[in-house]
């Protein structure tokens, strides 16, 4: 049944709309001529769609408020509500020093560029000789290395030319809606009572993608190696270096509890004695998926590109050590152009596919790119 269930939101189907009109005609006035060419056939059709639309939209707000499946203003809202902001893309920016006729005025806004086709903007009004800041254009990491920025790309009398002689500060990318996702589900775990659990929300906030951590407090070794009353942490290629994370494992481990790891860095307490810290760095299994399908709704428009981002958030949101559940993706693919599954197959990049689940070891996370998803039509 279409609508709020137990279970949650069910839209219902274009054609289920267009039944239930049609039935209700019927009802009222049998006879109707519901043929596609007929007036009331041509209306059916326009009205069921709009109705259609709007019961997607009511999907759309149902799943706002939802941080798994929320996109867009939705997912910022529910990082407000959490306390955890989504980053957006900054620009770089450099000092350069203005070189020409002295007293010359180099209006703000004028810009200069390197040999690349970079441009970067002058943010005041400066005076020949000074120095003046310069942001890029376009948001993003865009390189600023000392002496590349050189081209005076608005002409200015008595402006002769640009000394770079100091690194600028590089600029960042938007952060990705799956990274927001994974820092935002991660980060509300640093409250908790368990000590793994906080440690994992600490390492997240440090902008980790993919946090795991094995406590092992049993009497055996552990199949990653782990020793017993050891904790091993793996982490994702992390964007801080291993020192900050080696601080923060020192900082939030239980006292006394040793570390196990491929990587050791030495960390100083905060009454100054040094401990060797160790911890391990993930590496990506790379996923690939291959179905066959039939679409049985025919209005499936842009169906195959929502089945690929579906796959992708689902894959790329498993945490490191996390399988990749095969059955799991039917409830992904089928909802969208009612698509009947013929074959699905998956496994990593360049090698045998297969309808069985992909083992990701703990030292490990899963990751999948749309351009690895191949989808045939039946």
């Amino acid at each position: 049944m279409a609508g709020l269930t137990d279970e949650g939101f069910v839209p219902a189907t274009l054609s289920e709309i267009q039944t239930r009109i049609k039935g209700r005609l019927e009802l009222l006035s049998p006879g109707f001529d519901f043929s596609p060419e007929s007036p009331d056939g041509q209306n059916i059709e326009i009205f069921s769609y709009e109705l259609w639309q709007l019961w997607q939209q009511l999907e759309s707000i149902y799943s706002s408020g939802d941080p798994n499946t929320a996109t867009g203003q939705g997912l910022r809202n529910i990082g407000f509500i959490s306390g955890v902001l989504m980053s957006n893309a900054d620009r770089s920016y450099a000092t350069i020093g203005l070189v020409g006729t002295a007293d010359t005025l180099v209006p703000a806004g004028s810009e200069v560029s390197d040999d690349n086709g970079n441009i970067f903007v002058t943010e005041l009004d400066a005076v020949i000789p000074s120095n003046v800041t310069a942001v890029a254009k376009l948001a993003g990491k865009t390189p600023v290395v000392a002496g590349t920025i050189i081209n005076i790309d608005t002409p200015v009398v008595g402006w002769d030319s640009i000394s770079h002689t100091v690194d600028g500060v590089l600029g960042s990318e938007a952060e990705t809606e799956q990274h927001f996702r994974n820092i935002r589900n991660k980060s509300v775990m640093a409250s908790s009572e368990s000590v793994t659990d906080a440690l994992k929300g600490k390492l997240v906030k440090l902008g980790i993608d993919q946090v795991s951590i094995t406590n092992n407090d049993g009497t055996v070794v552990e199949t990653d190696g782990t020793p017993v009353g050891n904790i091993h942490v793996t982490v994702a290629e992390p964007p801080v270096s291993d020192q900050v994370i080696a601080d923060t494992i020192l900082k939030y481990k239980s006292l006394g509890t040793p570390t196990y790891g491929t990587t050791s860095v030495v960390s100083i307490d905060s009454q100054g004695h040094s401990h060797t810290i160790k911890f391990s760095k993930a590496a990506a299994v790379n996923v690939e998926i291959a179905m066959n399908i039939t679409f049985l709704d025919s209005n499936n428009a842009g169906a195959t590109d929502s089945i690929k981002e579906a796959l992708v958030l689902y894959v790329n949101g498993l945490l490191t050590g996390e399988n990749v559940i095969w059955s799991r993706m039917f409830g992904l693919i089928t909802p969208y152009g009612k698509a009947q599954i013929n074959s699905l197959n998956i496994g990593e990049l360049g090698g045998t596919l297969s309808s069985a689940n992909i083992t990701v070891p703990n030292t490990e996370f899963a990751s999948l790119l749309s351009s690895n998803i191949s989808i045939t039509l039946a």
